[in-house]
């Protein structure tokens, strides 16, 4: 006899059928999942299963493909034949859209415009798209695509592995209306809009992420040349992580012509372990910097941020960014900038307050003399919060190419020391930062690894903890002063691993930011104003981007669990 749950007996045979009929049900579901086929030269005549007999649309697919189903795509080009399922996946049993082994599907139109979105997945969930390309055929008005991807009211999507080239819309991909869990993995998108429409003015942003939409993952893309932005985020809890960002326009417009790269909004998203580099001049903009960090509580961390024509970073309040606000900037290299590291500018709204920049190296920036002689920048004229927004400059390494470290308050004292900027902004910038110069492992840095630091540089090991315990304690729930420096993975990709008081790694789970507190993974037991920092190797953390971690302690880029690995 067996007993259920609640400690009654049930038959051996009511067992054994019960256990029948979950196998059937099993076999059902997948009897249900099938197999097709498109190819440019078949014929929607064929049945589809075998690549002998493959269809010869698209269009066919997207209505017969069922929950569970896949589609390999022969290689060549699907003129004016978008992806677009009549039907959402489900949780495991998603549908897929890949392209056959060692061929390259491509979406594409023969005529201006002829493609208005190539890949749409509104209103669909549980969709993936792997290794399927988008061509537009040529950059600016004349495209034949106008958006690469649009997910409108769409969830737990995936689009991996593509090139997106040449999209003449306001957007290449668009995740919008309070979509959510969809990732974009590993693709590559460049030449989104138009540099100049003929009245000096650009558009084209290449990926937006806006109205509420959250939860999404941006990883392992190389995002290039859109003429506005390279991607817009203006939703909460987002991800961006291990991706390029470089909007050079210069093979085709001339020298120093191009965009800015990013515009971080909305609350809580993270952007980490990024490459940021060679924002340039927009037809309506000559001093691009290499990104904006707005909004309220984001973490921008562990990031290269180099050779930008303008700032590295600049926060500002403007009609469309109301507040920005207690956003964490942190443990960054910002190098070879045109401009300041960091410029802060109040304009209008709810004001610029509570935002912390630490831990982060910032070297050999305003090498260009229009874009400004500071490394920090504030314009806070009329801001509700204060002249210099009541921001936290603390822990960084930071120096020029020569002279010393200079501040600008354009509305409190102009161009200053730095040493000067402390004393009458004491709140501001505080007396821990380290005015010196890295030794970069490569001289002229290029990689992420070029910007480890070499033996005997200073900010090795200098770091300063992010925050400290409020008590004595033990468990795996850990009160801090501040929680709002970490990130638990909203249950997409890992946590956090953390040091507390220089103890062992710890994975983080949970952050209640409400609390100020960090669930771990495995119990702990701490003392009273522990340091508390990101994992790191050697004796501390270094100031700065590049942390020498083991393998396992890094995120790497990961395929969606849902492909198969094997195509036929």
């Amino acid at each position: 006899m067996i007993r259920g749950s609640n400690g009654s007996v049930i038959s051996t045979r009511l067992a054994t059928s019960c256990l029948w009929a979950l196998i059937a049900a099993g076999a059902a579901n997948l009897a249900v999942a099938a197999e097709y086929y498109v190819a440019p030269n078949g014929d929607d005549g064929n049945d589809g299963t075998s690549p002998s007999s493959p269809w010869r649309t698209i269009g066919k697919a997207n209505g017969t493909l069922q929950p569970g189903d896949v589609v390999y795509l022969r290689g060549g080009q699907y003129i004016d034949d978008p992806i677009k399922p009549s039907r959402s996946g489900t949780s495991g049993a998603e549908i897929r859209y890949v392209a056959y082994a060692g061929e390259q599907p491509v979406l594409t139109s023969n005529k201006s415009k002829g493609l208005s979105v190539a890949i749409d997945l509104t209103d669909r969930s549980h969709v993936v798209v792997d290794g399927i390309d988008v061509d537009g055929v040529k950059p600016g008005p004349g495209a034949h695509v106008n958006h690469f991807v649009n997910l409108y009211s769409a969830s737990y999507n995936t689009i991996s592995n593509g090139t997106f080239r040449y999209a003449n819309g306001w957007h290449g991909i668009r995740i919008t209306y309070e979509a959510h869990h969809n990732k974009l993995l590993n693709n590559v998108i460049d030449f989104v809009g138009q540099y100049d429409d003929g009245t000096g003015h650009d558009y084209g942003d290449a990926i937006q992420i806006l109205r509420g939409s959250h939860h999404n993952l941006l990883q392992g893309n190389t995002i290039t040349r859109g003429a506005h932005n390279l991607l817009q985020v203006d939703g909460p809890n987002n991800i961006v992580i291990e991706n390029v960002f470089e909007n050079d326009w210069s093979e085709k417009e001339g020298a120093d012509r191009g965009g800015r790269n990013l515009t971080l909004m909305g609350q809580r998203n993270l952007f980490e372990r990024n490459i940021v580099k060679n924002a340039l001049a927009s037809a309506d903009e000559p001093g691009n910097a290499g990104m904006k960090t707005e909004g309220q509580w984001n973490i921008v961390r562990r990031n290269f941020i180099f050779r930008n024509i303008n700032e590295g970073i600049t926060t500002e309040t403007h009609s469309d960014s109301k507040a920005s606000q207690n956003n964490r900037i942190y443990h960054n290299t910002i190098y070879g900038n045109g401009g300041p590291a960091w410029g802060l500018s109040y304009w209008n709204g709810d004001g610029i307050a509570g935002n912390v920049f630490k831990n982060n190296i910032v070297y050999n920036n305003r090498s260009r003399s229009e874009f400004g002689t500071a490394d920090f920048f504030f314009r806070l004229g009329g801001n509700p919060m204060g002249v210099v927004g009541q921001s936290v400059i603390e822990g960084n390494l930071i120096a020029t190419g020569s002279g010393d470290v200079k501040v600008e308050v354009r509305d409190g004292g102009g161009v200053m020391s730095f040493e000067k900027a402390a004393q009458q902004y004491a709140g501001t910038f505080k007396s821990n930062n380290v005015l010196a110069a890295p030794t970069f492992v490569t001289a002229d840095p290029e990689a992420p690894a070029d910007f480890a630091l070499a033996p005997g540089s200073r900010g090795i090991d200098e770091a300063l903890p992010l925050t400290r315990t409020t008590s004595a304690g033990s468990g795996k729930v850990v009160a801090v002063a501040d929680a709002s420096y970490f990130f638990d993975g909203f249950g997409i990709v890992p946590g956090d691993r953390i040091r507390i008081g220089g103890g062992k790694p710890l994975k983080v789970t949970k952050v209640d930011y409400a609390s100020n507190s960090v669930t771990l993974a495995e119990s702990a037991e701490w003392t009273k104003d522990a340091a508390v920092t990101l994992d790191y190797a050697g004796d501390g953390p270094d100031i700065g981007a590049y942390e020498a971690l083991p393998a396992s302690s890094t995120r790497k880029p990961m395929p969606p669990a849902s492909l198969s690995v094997n195509r036929l």
